[in-house]
């Protein structure tokens, strides 16, 4: 990394120093300074809410496209590596379990239905990052979504519905954002299949379920809630077979090619976050 682009990042907020730290530069940062971050202290006093945290689950009133609400500010937290024992949301993420069916997936209100693998697979990817990889609870969750592919090597809601002869690219990029965090999958053979709809997409351009590749998926949103070009590439980078093809390389250098000296801007943001990334 150029060092003034190392270093313009590291003179940003604490969870951004922290999480470049750790994972750019693989050390071992102190996340006391994270914790005491006032964004991320009302992250986490959010998450313990009964009004739009994990305990609101159970209400019905927290979907998962919403930013600023249980989903994605778990996956935030997740995202620039902090652990629930970090955190202290160690009872909360047990809350999670609570909706696990007796096969593995989840069924969570108001409308995560056990199928709906693009949903759940939000929550597990993050829990997984932050302390539950080897939980034998997201075990069973990995066999009945394994349990779920298609044919063809991806996965769709409402595939025994409609029949669908292909997967949502939804569904695959959630489902490959929990999967790659293993090591027995990044190298799969079977899930090459659910990487190569992700990649023509972005090849051929079309809409598949509803989803695009125009505008609003080019743009640099984060946290990436909806389908978007961050995201795509976060999932696919953990697959060798992906980065090693064309499609990869062309979505990646499309970014690239927004930087201005090095340095790169959100382009669009969700209002709960847009304070928290201003200026980054």
């Amino acid at each position: 990394m150029d060092k003034k682009v190392r270093d313009w990042l590291l003179e940003g907020p604490a969870w951004l120093k922290y999480a470049v730290e750790l994972q750019l530069l693989e050390g071992q940062p102190d996340v006391r300074p994270v914790l005491q971050d006032v964004a991320i202290s009302e992250i986490i006093a959010r998450l313990k809410s009964a009004t739009a945290g994990i305990a609101a689950l159970k209400s019905g009133k927290v979907h998962y496209t919403e930013a600023g609400k249980a989903y994605w500010d778990l996956f935030f937290l997740a995202d620039i590596g902090l652990t629930v024992e970090d955190t202290g949301l160690r009872a909360e993420a047990g809350e999670i379990f609570r909706f696990q069916t007796p096969e593995g997936a989840f069924q969570i209100p108001p409308n995560v239905q056990p199928h709906y693998f693009c949903m759940s697979s939000i929550l597990m990817a993050s829990l997984a990052k932050m302390g539950y990889r080897d939980d034998p609870r997201l075990d069973r969750y990995i066999h009945a979504v394994i349990g779920a592919q298609m044919y063809h090597g991806g996965w769709d809601c409402y595939a025994e519905l409609m029949g669908s002869m292909e997967s949502c690219p939804m569904d695959d990029m959630n489902v490959l954002m929990l999967l790659g965090q293993y090591e027995k999958f990044r190298n799969s053979p079977q899930l090459e299949g659910a990487q190569d709809l992700l990649l023509q997409h972005w090849e051929d351009g079309v809409h598949l379920y509803g989803f695009g590749v125009g505008n609003r998926f080019r743009s640099l949103q984060y946290p990436a809630v909806k389908y978007g070009i961050l995201r795509v590439l976060d999932a696919l980078s953990l697959f060798p077979y992906a980065v090693r093809r064309k499609p990869f390389r062309n979505m990646l250098d499309f970014v690239r090619h927004k930087a201005v000296e090095g340095q790169y801007f959100a382009e669009a943001s969700s209002r709960p976050t847009r304070a928290l990334i201003s200026g980054r």
